[in-house]
């Protein structure tokens, strides 16, 4: 995150929770890569709790070590969770949060078949720049 801070919407000073809010669950699950006893990648996905908001899951703390980008581990990082989503039940969509600019995440998530459905002009600041922020998703079946 610090080296690549124009590529997220958080900061790496930010007060983000520790742990890892997920429990392992099907429809709450973190996916991690290891290379050398060193973790590389990981990706975290949620479904919604609200009652009429279940058929919906969050997919969010994409993180990549940059030794190790443009190698395809993100992309089979992703391939396994959309594999791990198709038994959940009455489980739609997925969406994401991307920042406009990072063209190589947004690459990646349209090859998996996600699609922008809407755009936030100036959704993070960072220093005096703004940034526009793009909301993604993927249907798993209709």
């Amino acid at each position: 995150m610090q080296q690549h801070a124009q590529c997220f919407r958080i900061a790496a000073g930010d007060d983000v929770p520790a742990e890892i809010p997920t429990r392992g669950a099907e429809d709450r699950l973190t996916l991690g890569a290891f290379e050398k006893n060193a973790l590389v990648w990981i990706v975290s996905l949620e479904r919604d709790r609200g009652v009429k908001l279940r058929h919906k899951a969050l997919l969010f703390r994409m993180l990549v070590a940059s030794e190790v980008a443009g190698r395809g581990v993100g992309n089979s990082l992703l391939l396994e969770v959309l594999s791990r989503t198709q038994g959940i039940d009455d489980l739609r969509c997925i969406h994401l949060t991307v920042l406009e600019r990072n063209q190589r995440a947004r690459d990646l998530y349209r090859s998996l078949g996600f699609v922008d459905f809407a755009l936030e002009p100036e959704a993070v600041r960072m220093d005096a720049e703004y940034m526009g922020e793009v909301q993604m998703m993927r249907f798993l079946r209709r």
